[in-house]
């Protein structure tokens, strides 16, 4: 069974109680983008689906993803007001993977977080979408901020954040000479990708949301 996903670009803001306008065939070109649905030519029919996504970024494809894979017998529509999709946030964003670190343990934020890096991870290995592990330190400058930054690392921890460690000033100036640190600072595994890249990779032909 082929999931029924279709986008309707450009009109988002133009429905006023059914979808004006429908879904024509499976909403694409031939090139496989989404083909813009505004301007003339517009029917009077109304589309009816099971689930529709407001909004055709990042977020909004990979929810629709995830909905297809758990529910291939429904139906799903994405609305996007702009004339293509991922054009905004997505779009414009440093295309971070955040790793979890600050947020409270055992509180649902931090296992998504948690989850969801190791799932996008896992997805862009699949997909060849290249993404970078840079890193990130986090240093205390005063010492009053030691025990914020141990608190921190203590935090990370119990999320189970990826190559978390201390590092003491020695090490950090090997990396980055001009930092000013009290003595010791936070380094853990962070990710930067680029989120258009994603994005465009759940709208390819054929992959059934796949």
């Amino acid at each position: 069974m082929v999931p029924a996903l279709r986008y309707l670009v450009g009109a988002c803001g133009r429905a006023r109680g059914g979808f004006a306008g429908g879904f024509p065939g499976a909403c694409r070109s031939a090139s496989g983008r989404p083909r813009p649905l505004c301007g003339g030519g517009r029917s009077a029919s109304t589309s009816s689906f099971d689930i529709v996504i407001v909004g055709g970024g990042i977020v909004g494809l990979a929810s629709a993803r995830a909905l297809i894979l758990r529910h291939p017998s429904l139906s799903i529509g994405v609305l996007e007001k702009e004339k293509d999709l991922a054009v905004h946030q997505t779009g414009h964003n440093s295309g971070v993977i955040h790793s979890g670190i600050y947020y409270k343990p055992e509180s649902l934020k931090a296992k998504l977080c948690v989850q969801g890096a190791a799932l996008l991870y896992e997805y862009c290995q699949q997909k060849g979408i290249s993404y970078k592990q840079c890193g990130k330190l986090i240093v205390a400058v005063e010492q009053e901020e030691i025990p914020r930054l141990q608190a921190l690392y203590e935090r990370g921890l119990q999320n189970g954040v990826q190559g978390l460690r201390l590092i003491q000033q020695e090490d950090i100036k090997k990396k980055e000479p001009y930092c000013r640190i009290s003595s010791v600072s936070i380094t853990y595994q962070k990710t930067i990708i680029f989120p258009l890249c994603c994005s465009i990779a759940f709208m390819i032909p054929g992959s059934n949301g796949h």
